[in-house]
């Protein structure tokens, strides 16, 4: 099918702001554009060119480099603050090419040398300009919808089934405890498996959804004071059970003071449930994990260790993508998102910390270790 012919073309009716403290630019700017149907308004200086573009509604901004009042990349600045869609062309005396280029780094769809401008009246070097720098700015737009819709549909469709998913996991519970009255060993068992599947299931939409957060860069911590010891805690005694239906050793190691510091406690608490949960299924029945907090130079040093499967180290570098799962035949078995680790990537460097994986290959164990910066105080 043949798209559409682009609506620039032939500017008309573009509104378009030009920038420039040279009454003779302005008028030769003006003279072009109307000539192709555009509606023109004028800025000498950049103070005045703030104050018209805040008023919106610009196609295009033709803004000079040098101002009189303010730096013309300070101006651009300022508009990119509460406008990245309307397109901005940076216009350049000689020897500016190495300022406009800086500019597009800031924000800028492209520059244009003052000294090409042709006088004679051949537009289309000029025009061809301004139509790619609109474009440019179009498929970047267009990829910020693209970005924020592809999150919207990751998040509604997995709200959408965490809320059902979360009210089976929930009923199950309360038959198994036996409100709803008394069950056979049968039923007990079947429940159990349908218990254990739900469980399953609500942890993968979590993921999903986690990771919906991350990709669109909306993961947002609740920082306040916590203390880590007890974060641990927490993780290890819900992992307790998953490690002792599998007759796996889950042992803790805390330091004997306390380990203050302004974090997320429930995000953290998450990172941990993702190492110490991997651990367990990747460990055989029998093995052990140990579980280990210290505080070191000002820094709490988190480590999970297993004596399972362990990595080959050419997986080591890819293991936080997205996605990712160490090969194998018996890792297949294993069921999983693949975005576990990516996300306790991202909520550790959130908190301004680092996450390391080591293992000495196949068979010989893992340890994650997760380094995070303390506050001073005791």
């Amino acid at each position: 099918m043949t798209p559409p012919e682009h609506p620039w073309t032939s500017f008309a009716d573009a509104r378009i702001l030009t920038v420039d403290d040279s009454r003779a630019v302005r008028v030769f700017l003006w003279e072009i554009l109307t000539r192709h149907g555009a509606r023109v308004d004028e800025a000498a200086n950049g103070t005045e060119a703030l104050e018209r573009a805040a008023s919106g509604g610009y196609d295009l901004i033709l803004l000079d480099l040098i101002l009189p009042d303010v730096d013309g990349i300070e101006v651009l600045r300022r508009i990119r603050e509460c406008d990245d869609e309307t397109p901005i062309v940076m216009l350049t005396g000689a020897g500016g090419v190495a300022s406009a280029t800086a500019a597009v780094r800031e924000g800028a769809d492209g520059y244009i040398e003052k000294q090409h401008l042709d006088a004679g009246g051949d537009d289309t070097s000029f025009l061809h300009a301004l139509q790619q720098a609109v474009e440019h700015r179009a498929g970047i737009v267009a990829q910020k919808e693209l970005q924020q819709l592809r999150a919207d549909f990751y998040s509604m469709v997995t709200h959408d089934l965490r809320n059902p998913a979360g009210n089976v996991w929930g009923i199950i519970r309360m038959l198994l405890s036996g409100k709803a009255g008394p069950l056979t060993p049968q039923q007990t068992q079947l429940l159990g498996i349908a218990q254990s599947s739900s469980s399953k299931l609500v942890g993968l939409i979590n993921d999903y959804l986690d990771y919906a957060k991350i990709d669109a860069g909306f993961l947002r911590l609740d920082r306040r004071d916590a203390e880590l010891t007890e974060v641990v805690r927490a993780s290890v005694r819900q992992a307790g059970p998953q490690a002792e239906v599998r007759g796996q050793t889950l042992e803790v190691s805390l330091p004997d003071r306390p380990v203050p510091a302004r974090v997320d406690p429930e995000r953290l608490e998450q990172v941990l449930d993702n190492l110490v949960s991997n651990a367990i299924k990747y460990t055989p029945d029998g093995g052990c994990i140990a579980v280990a907090l210290e505080r070191r130079d000002g820094e709490a040093v988190l480590r999970v260790t297993d004596n399972g499967r362990g990595i080959p180290p050419g997986e080591l570098d890819a293991l936080f993508g997205r996605y990712h799962r160490v090969p194998g035949e018996t890792t297949r078995k294993i069921k999983g998102t693949g975005l576990g680790l990516l996300i306790v990537k991202q909520i550790v460097e959130a908190h301004g910390g680092t996450v390391l994986a080591e293992s000495e290959g196949e068979g010989k164990g893992t340890s994650f270790t997760v380094t995070l910066p303390l506050d001073a105080k005791e």
